[in-house]
């Protein structure tokens, strides 16, 4: 009141420091939450499900897991890699956990296979999502355009400010393959590991140390790496032999183990990361000139490129979606205030509190981190209704003040705050303590999010509580009060009213008492029998069903199949969902495949030109889809799409891999009968026939060998070793030795397989092993370093999952687990997005 200047330069300065921070705070479609999530990846090339179990996955899970805070630890050991997932207790310093998962790794680092020694580690957050998905296609072969796809797309976007990273996927940089002739080899008497070490020592790179010379201090660096490929043609092995004489040495595009199709024709995918401070937005438009640009280069020409999906369109929408809904909002909210001042200065004044205080709330985001994002958007929407009251309160206090005390204005407005301060801060906080144990109760993934909401509530309504008891009274004191109406209206009436139903309340306060304990109790009831309804009569999901306009069928594949035979199968869907493009509104079709996994993702056609919602086109896409005999095609239970909104999941752990499997297809069977659920399938199912060698221990040892050195030689020979990079003119190469693939056909060709004994006479592999044909597990999943096995299925349309759990739960009551295996349920949410 007294400081008018003072206080109106305070929110003057907080306004444009909000105005400011609207520019400066990043747009987000959802919040960046940091997931206490660890993830490890571990290379392993031609290796089997079993073998990287026991030579890779357990010796890593006996490591991690004496870690504190961890609340789980499971990982999958398929052919070529494994995977391990840690899971911290929310909270966790991430950091200081990282520190000690790699110490733990270091450790144990030499207890791994050489080829297997190269860790990937890797973090996740609800931000680790590609801000830009392109696709390209061409009618050209793709495969062998790495080179021009990087130096005039990928380079170009990671140069960018603002991007993280560039993943580009369907084709591979060309690799630099030495392919042994096993006949030339033996012929000559050379052992594959002694070459691998001749190629080794003969390719490197190390610091010697420094010298001085003339006062100057000088590195030393032996160049021993190689610099051409005609140098390593005529690397010498022994005497006049060279490399040359027994392998052939050339630069190729490795044979693509993952196929994509855009259309159906053959594509390549790019994704593109941002940083984590970066707006998606300006990223985005950064990258589309890039896009472009690229389109005009001469190279380019014959290569289409396709948006699939934009980050930055969804985001603009939904923020519009969210900011016009509180645009009108606050619209009504205004002129309810009206209604009832029926005075334009004093609304205008309450009105105030409105963009000042979410003025204020920007600001405020801005400095502790938060971002523009839809749940943020959210929270100030749902406050702006609750800014005026303050205002209204303290309002018609200072004026009831004034017509007590006429003339006294400055007097009467200190009387008028000071009369209802102490109501409108306890209302104050009434309203936002609801709020406080979202963002400083316990942590998980639901209360980050929320307190997104909390936040910008508890820091507007605080503001528009300042606004109240300073700015608004500063202005009222300085303009005449609003005249006495003469006449009585509706609003008069309404207050007669009210006191009428007040005093007859207050007559009776044994019925109003006891009518008062009849709406607890009956709340009360309501509220205990809902913890029951919700799952049991209605469908819960975290997010809306049929949030987004894309559909994804996974195949179903059973067992491994030559590519080529999984790309027909593909193929023969792809050319039924494009004969049906508009009678399913399909925009694009993309899909993915290998040897064992199959994926189609359908992006339907959106705003006007959509006729179907996404689960009547995945009933009606289902009802005709052909059959392919390598698989069952269905919409998948991921997240990132499928049929159902809703998922249920039944998972066995045992430590018997085999006899988990057995059980698993059992339950599968008795799950495929209970009521409301559909396309029941177990993860351990369909696995693949593989050759076992077994080798004759006495037979080996007597002859100097051990059972290592057989996998050594044979794993050298069939998956081939991968050696020190070379150093190309643009980029380093991956160097490789592997046989060629005549040599390494047949069973015949690995019975055959020269191994040298320690006095250096050869012998074939068929001498001290012999090979069984057998069917192994596609992949062997673990939890809590017991192995694993999970049922998926889709719950039906028209099912509940209270009611799917209930009968199940009645199914698996019956069902007699053996004593060394556990079963438990678990429901999850599914969405189509």
């Amino acid at each position: 009141m007294r400081r008018p200047v003072s206080i109106t330069m305070l929110f003057a300065a907080v306004a444009v420091i909000g105005l400011l921070a609207t520019r400066l705070l990043p747009l987000e479609q959802f919040p960046d939450i940091k997931f206490p999530f660890m993830g490890l990846e571990i290379p392993y090339p031609g290796s089997i499900p079993e073998e990287v179990e026991d030579l890779v996955t357990k010796p890593i899970e006996e490591a991690l897991a004496t870690l504190p805070g961890i609340q789980e630890i499971s990982s999958t050991s398929a052919s070529d890699r494994a995977q391990i997932r840690i899971l911290f207790d929310w909270g966790m310093d991430l950091d200081a956990a990282t520190f000690e998962v790699r110490t733990k790794l270091d450790a144990i680092r030499q207890q791994l296979p050489p080829a297997a020694n190269r860790i990937l580690m890797f973090r996740a957050s609800s931000g680790d999502q590609s801000v830009l998905t392109i696709r390209i296609s061409a009618d050209q072969d793709l495969s062998t355009q790495y080179d021009v796809l990087e130096r005039y797309l990928k380079r170009p976007i990671e140069r960018l400010e603002g991007v993280a990273r560039v993943q580009l996927a369907g084709v591979e940089p060309r690799e630099l393959r030495i392919l042994v002739d096993s006949g030339r080899m033996v012929a000559h008497s050379i052992d594959v590991q002694r070459l691998v070490r001749l190629l080794e020592r003969s390719n490197f790179s190390v610091s010697a140390g420094q010298v001085t010379n003339e006062g100057q201090r000088l590195a030393v660096r032996p160049l021993g790496e190689f610099t051409s490929i005609a140098q390593i043609r005529d690397l010498v092995i022994e005497g006049n032999v060279r490399l040359s004489d027994v392998a052939s040495v050339e630069l190729i595009s490795p044979e693509l183990t993952v196929r994509r199709n855009l259309n159906l024709q053959p594509a390549v995918g790019v994704d593109v990361y941002k940083s984590t401070q970066a707006n998606v937005i300006d990223v985005v438009d950064r990258v589309l000139k890039v896009v472009e640009y690229a389109r005009t280069v001469p190279q380019m020409q014959g290569i289409t490129i396709f948006v699939i999906d934009n980050q930055a369109d969804s985001i603009k929408s939904s923020l519009a979606s969210v900011g016009q809904s509180g645009m009108v909002g606050g619209l009504f909210a205004l002129l309810v205030l009206y209604a009832f001042l029926r005075h334009w200065p004093t609304t205008l004044f309450v009105s105030l509190a409105v963009p000042l205080s979410l003025l204020v709330t920007l600001a405020v985001m801005y400095f502790v981190g938060l971002t523009i994002n839809v749940m943020s958007m959210m929270g100030m929407m749902l406050a702006i209704g609750m800014l005026v009251d303050n205002g209204v309160v303290v309002t018609e206090s200072v004026y009831r003040q004034r017509q007590l005390q006429p003339g006294e204005a400055e007097a009467a407005t200190l009387a008028g705050v000071r009369e209802v301060g102490v109501a409108t801060l306890a209302g104050t906080l009434t309203s936002i303590i609801v709020f406080v144990p979202i963002v400083f109760g316990e942590q998980n993934q639901m209360s980050i999010f929320l307190a997104h909401v909390a936040i910008p509530i508890i820091v507007a309504m605080l503001a528009s509580l300042l606004i109240a008891q300073t700015l608004i009274p500063m202005l009222t004191a300085r303009f005449p009060a609003p005249p006495r109406r003469a006449k009585r209206d509706w609003i008069d009436a309404l207050q007669t009213r009210y006191a009428a139903m007040l005093t007859a309340t207050l007559d009776r306060p044994g019925k109003s008492g006891a009518l008062l304990l009849l709406l607890v109790l009956v709340t009360g009831g309501l509220l205990a029998a809902s913890n029951h309804w919700p799952d049991r009569f209605l469908k819960i999901d975290m997010w809306p069903q049929d949030a987004g306009r894309q559909l994804a069928i996974d195949y179903g594949i059973q067992g491994t199949h030559p590519i080529e035979r999984v790309e027909a199968a593909v193929r023969r869907i792809e050319r039924y969902l494009d004969d049906n493009r508009d009678r399913f509104d399909i925009d694009s079709i993309y899909s993915r495949f290998d040897a064992d996994d199959a994926n189609t993702v359908l992006n339907l056609k959106t705003g006007e030109a959509a006729t179907l919602s996404a689960a009547e086109i995945s009933t009606l896409v289902l009802a005709e889809m052909p059959k392919i005999s390598i698989g069952k095609p269905s919409f998948n239970f991921d997240d990132d799409g499928g049929g159902g909104s809703e998922g249920f999941s039944l998972q066995l752990r045992g430590e018997a891999t085999e006899r988990l499997a057995e059980i698993a297809d059992d339950v599968t069977r008795v799950l495929a009968t209970v009521a409301g659920l559909e396309s029941v399938r177990a993860n351990s199912s369909d696995g693949d026939e593989e050759v076992q060698i077994v080798v004759d221990r006495q037979r080996a040892a007597a002859l100097g060998l051990t059972p290592r050195d057989v996998a050594t030689t044979v794993a050298a020979a069939m998956r081939g070793d991968r050696l020190r990079e070379f150093r190309g003119a643009e980029r380093e190469v991956i160097m490789r030795l592997a046989f060629r693939a005549n040599d390494r056909q047949t069973l015949d060709d690995l019975a055959r397989l020269p191994l040298y004994l320690p006095s250096g006479e050869r012998i074939e592999l068929g001498a001290v092993a012999r090979f069984d044909v057998a069917r192994g597990p596609r992949t062997i999943e673990r939890t809590n370093r017991m192995t694993s096995s999970v049922i998926d299925a889709n719950i039906a349309t028209g099912a509940t999952l209270g009611a799917v759990r209930e009968s199940v739960e009645a199914v698996m009551a019956n069902y007699s687990l053996p004593p060394v295996i556990a079963g438990s349920l678990v429901a999850v949410s599914r969405t189509t997005t």
